[in-house]
């Protein structure tokens, strides 16, 4: 230490102030490499670890996803007697899952087979798949799971390498199946190698529950519904790989250990490593199928280094130019002090004008050194007014923007005003963003000082970074949605759009949708109708909710879309354009369509069933009510029974088959004929001129019965029986079917193989006209 003041002293008085001073910046300028540094580091991590969290909550939302795919596939085959490999193709295609959940490799259907069952479910299996067999079934148990239907997102090949294989035989799914069939919930596995795989791709397979009424059991289990995730797809193209640029991300299922291992990015477990070698910027937890990953994201060293050394050298050289910069002051002291006497007319008159000018307001002379600053402009540089007097205004603004303001300053002194923004770094180092305007102060010919207003505009630059990243996050949010979203301004003209809406447009990014309209895309056709609607949501500002028409996509396949319209509206609520929402209901309608058919259509014959047939009666007897001309025929084959005992059910139920095909053949297309169980069958005809014209065709079904029944080269006499009723005004639906319904035993009475008609409620009872037999 003394050593030290000895040289101080020498070297002040060997060279005077300015060396003690560039030696003291220096050692202060050290000083600061290293706190920067270690702030560097920190701000670093704390950025780091605000991305990790972000990108964890979209994992989670995207395994989310994975987990309701499978149960609403699940849910579909639940609700379907039976399911063929082309429904489940479709569906599969219409949902275009694969393609929308990147990561998701395939889907797949594993019905329950009882050990009892095996060889007949081979068998009818080997009917859509030659040579179908169960591959090892395990010895002893009494359900196999086979594979039967499958679809892979990238290798169509691999369902038929994987079909017929016993799911459950592999213990690590066997255990998920169980607890999912326990919970009635969707399960995902550990991590485990996949089956047959060449590569040993690791996998978890997610495992839904198909359950369906049997033998009396309202939710038997038929078998299960699973989805496969190749863990390194998901994880390496989740993010197009921006996360790898930033982290080495480590994945665990439960616990931090080897053997739980799910995915490790560069192979090396840091979490199980002692000491710091390695820096965990962010720590998550992501749950779904009854599993608990937990996420650790390390921030990778060199890039950390990187970013500190860049800011700590950027430091270093700020320090060392204001080393310089003081002790040139120190050298230029005696000149700075004759200056500062010319200043005091000049600074009294600046008081009196600027002092309490809401703006920081200064004076610079042509070398930009202050002459004088407000109390305003002293604040925003952390020092007083006094210590500012005579300091060089580059020493307040960032290195970075140094260049930039010494143009303009040369542009004012060259005798032009000019007006700029860049950040300035007060004394105890803050920053702040001023927006600045110079004015050139002339004596003469000559730019004698520059006079300057600046304002702070931090929290508005701050607040409109805020609002940038919000809308960021939204737009991301957007774009992880299957459905497309967009909105457009009063005259229908597109503002923006997410990502699903871009690839149905066949467009690259948003800034080719911005400024279109409906008549510049691949739906113009349809330009003016979608017009139309915007405008009635516009003018009315009322939503135009679940609009659903046909469309045909982009590889010309027809399908169904939804869409939802809503005004957007201001603060005053005034229409500033409209907010629309749309989806591919395919899927969907589909399902609609075959659940409406199974509810409503007899399997054996393809005709109406009982409950159609009552909806379809209570409307034609109101019409009937109106305008008349109905007409009910109940009517079933004769002798029915005895061919069932004497040829079997089989015959029986292809005879059922051949009578509906000649009764719609003698039909009118506007004719309603159901079956209503059994080998009952009943008539509806509307738009008759009287009882006569029902009779013609109480006529014909019986002339259609005449020739025998072809079955399989035996020919079988098959007869009907049929009671007409003829509406009257008043009838009650229930009133006409028994009419019709006793006239039909008339004629089993008469002989069979004919018709009666029913007398009129008001009228005595008619025998039929001759020849009716």
């Amino acid at each position: 230490m003394a050593s030290l003041r000895e040289f101080v002293r020498i070297t002040a008085g060997r060279m005077g102030v300015p060396a003690v001073v560039f030696a003291a910046g220096l050692v202060l300028s050290g000083y600061a490499c290293q706190l920067y540094w270690q702030r560097s580091e920190a701000q670093q991590l704390a950025q780091l670890g605000e991305a990790a969290n972000n990108y964890a909550s979209l994992l989670r939302q995207r395994l989310e996803q994975y987990v309701s795919a499978t149960r609403a596939l699940a849910a579909f085959f639940s609700a379907s007697d039976a399911i063929s490999r082309e429904e489940f193709d479709n569906y599969v295609k219409a949902s275009r899952m694969l393609d929308r959940l990147e990561g998701m490799s395939s889907f797949g259907y594993l019905p329950r087979v009882p050990a009892a069952r095996l060889a007949p479910f081979e068998a009818e299996a080997a009917r859509m798949f030659p040579g179908y067999r169960v591959v090892e079934p395990r010895p002893g148990a009494a359900d196999y799971y086979p594979l039967l239907y499958g679809q892979h997102a990238w290798d169509p090949l691999r369902a038929d390498r994987l079909r017929g294989i016993d799911f459950a035989a592999v213990p690590v799914r066997w255990r998920a199946m169980q607890r999912a069939a326990a919970t009635d919930e969707p399960v995902a596995t550990a991590l485990h190698t996949a089956l047959r795989d060449p590569a040993n791709r690791p996998v978890v397979l997610i495992f839904a529950p198909v359950r369906k009424a049997s033998a009396g059991v309202p939710d038997e289990l038929a078998g299960f519904i699973f989805t496969a995730l190749y863990v390194r797809q998901l994880f390496g193209t989740f993010d197009e790989g921006r996360l790898a640029q930033q982290f080495d991300l480590e994945v665990f299922d439960g616990s931090v250990a080897a053997a739980t291992t799910v995915f490790d990015a560069d192979g090396a477990t840091h979490a199980l490593q002692r000491g710091r070698a390695h820096v965990l910027a962010h720590r998550a937890e992501v749950r779904f199928g009854e599993r608990r990953w937990l996420l650790y994201f390390y921030a990778k060293r060199a890039q950390l280094a990187a970013g500190s050394l860049n800011e700590a050298a950027l430091v270093f050289s700020v320090g060392m130019l204001l080393t310089l910069i003081a002790s040139y002051a120190a050298l230029a002291w005696p000149r700075y002090a004759s200056g500062k006497r010319a200043m005091r007319d000049f600074s009294e008159r600046f008081a009196g004008f600027f002092e309490h000018h809401p703006f920081a307001v200064f004076a610079l002379d042509p070398q930009g050194r202050f002459l004088q600053a407000n109390q305003q402009m002293a604040r925003e540089l952390g020092v007083s007014r006094e210590e500012l007097a005579g300091m060089a205004v580059a020493r307040f603004v960032p290195q970075q923007d140094r260049e930039a303001a010494a143009r303009s300053f040369d542009e004012v002194l060259a005798g032009n005003a000019v007006a700029y923004t860049h950040q300035v770094e007060s004394a105890d180092g803050r920053r702040a963003d001023l927006s600045i305007v110079m004015i050139p102060m002339s004596a003469g010919d000559t730019v004698s000082h520059v006079l300057g207003f600046a304002e702070n505009i931090t929290e508005r630059k701050q607040a409109e970074a805020a609002l940038h990243a919000s809308r960021q996050m939204l737009q991301a949010i957007l774009d992880n949605i299957p459905q497309s979203v967009f909105w457009k301004n009063v005259d229908s003209i597109y503002q923006g759009g997410n990502r699903s809406l871009l690839e149905a447009a066949g467009l690259h990014s948003i800034d080719q949708l911005i400024g279109k309209t409906d008549a510049d895309l691949r739906w113009k056709d349809q330009a003016e109708v979608y017009r139309q609607v915007d405008l009635d949501v516009i003018r009315s500002g009322v939503p135009r909710m679940r609009m659903q028409a046909r469309d045909v996509r982009r590889d010309g396949e027809v399908c169904w879309i939804e869409t939802s319209k809503i005004p957007l509206k201001d603060d005053r609520g005034q229409v500033m354009g409209v907010l629309a929402v749309t989806e591919d209901i395919t899927a969907r309608k589909y399902m609609e369509e075959e659940l409406f058919r199974r509810a409503n259509y007899d399997t054996l014959t393809g005709l109406p069933n009982r409950g159609y047939f009552n909806n379809q009666l209570e409307e034609a007897v109101k019409r009937a009510q109106r305008h008349h001309g109905l007409a009910l025929m109940y009517f079933d084959i004769d002798r029915f029974k005895l061919i069932n005992d004497t040829h079997g059910h089989d015959v029986g139920d292809s005879v059922i088959r051949l009578f509906a095909q000649r009764i719609r053949s003698v039909l009118r297309e506007a004719d309603f004929v159901a079956r209503l169980g059994g080998d009952e069958f009943v008539l509806i005809a509307e738009g008759l001129n009287e009882a006569g014209d029902a009779v013609v065709i109480a006529q014909k079904l019986v002339a259609a019965m005449a020739a025998p029944f072809d079955l399989a080269g035996t020919p079988l006499p098959v007869t009907s029986s049929i009671g007409v009723a003829w509406f009257e005004t008043g009838m009650a639906p229930e009133a006409l079917v028994k009419a019709a319904d006793q006239a039909m035993y008339d004629a089993k009475r008469a002989g069979r193989n004919c018709w009666r008609q029913a007398p009129a409620p008001r009228a005595a009872s008619a025998e039929a006209p001759p020849g009716s037999d």
